[in-house]
């Protein structure tokens, strides 16, 4: 069976993007689309996270509920000034995500972007 990895770097201005990156990983997790599912946070869309904005943190703490918490790109984080306030969020892990990345597509991961 495939896995998936699911990355979402869309902003605040295509957040019914980043709704539906959020929706089919959480579906695809809970339903056992793919043997793995992981979700990350690149770039714009970690604007949203910092914002704690309500749809979203909502969909991230449904997926950590199934038992892994989503990452967020520290680097990204670091660059839009937001490192400080995405740290603070226990539903979120903070890694440099590039090398991540990397080794999922290594592992032969589909990957997804929204």
């Amino acid at each position: 069976m495939k896995n998936l990895a699911v990355v979402i770097s869309s902003g605040k201005e295509s957040k019914e993007k980043v709704l539906t990156g959020l929706t089919f990983a959480n579906i695809s997790k809970k339903n056992k689309f793919f043997g793995d599912v992981a979700l990350i946070f690149f770039g714009p869309s970690e604007k949203l996270i910092a914002e704690n904005d309500p749809e979203i943190m909502k969909a991230i703490d449904d997926f950590g509920k199934m038992g892994e918490k989503p990452l967020a790109c520290q680097a990204a984080a670091s660059n839009f000034n937001i490192l400080d306030d995405i740290k603070k969020i226990e539903k979120v892990r903070v890694e440099m995500v590039g090398p991540v990345i990397r080794d999922l597509a290594e592992k032969n991961y589909v990957i997804m972007t929204f």
